[in-house]
Order: structure tokens, then sequence, then C-alpha cells
């Protein structure tokens, strides 16, 4: 059970797929090898969550990007309407 095939049940069922394969390993497996197993099961699940923390990570850097940019908008807008009604418009 080497990287590459947690990596696959991964792959097919993220971290809850990972979770019932390891629950899953046989009743005869040795402490050394059920050991092993886990600690790679791990790996890949840490690398899951690394990886969704990236992406919210991101998504958290747009946002704020965006509510700046919004902010910007209005303090124009609201400029633009300040001067029209000094003009008499």
């Amino acid at each position: 059970m080497d990287y590459e095939f947690w990596k696959d049940i991964h792959a097919r069922g993220g971290i809850p797929a990972v979770q019932s394969a390891l629950a899953a390993l046989p009743d005869d497996m040795n402490e050394d090898e059920a050991g092993a197993a886990a600690e790679v099961a791990l790996k890949v699940i840490e690398e899951d969550i690394a990886r969704i923390n990236a992406r919210a990570d991101r998504a958290e850097a747009r946002a704020r990007e965006l509510a700046e940019q919004t902010r910007e908008v209005n303090d124009q807008l609201t400029e633009h309407a300040a001067g029209r009604s000094r003009d008499g418009e």
C-alpha cells in the first residue's frame, strides 16, 4: 500500500474513501504494515487539506480584492454624484 495506492483511492472518493479504506484494512495485517499504511494515507489526507486551505486562501484574497474594488467604484460614484449636485444637474 504505497503512496500511489492511497492517492488513487483519494482521487476516486476523497478523504472519506481513504478513511473507509483504512477502516477496511485486514485484521491480520501486522502492526508495522498497518502503521506504514496509515502514515501514507495520512500524508495523502494532509496534502488534500493543504490544497483545500490554499484554495480557500486564494478565494479569500480575491474576495478582499473585489471588496476594495467595490469601495473604489462606490467612492468614484459618490464623488461624481456630489459633483453633479454642486453643478446643479
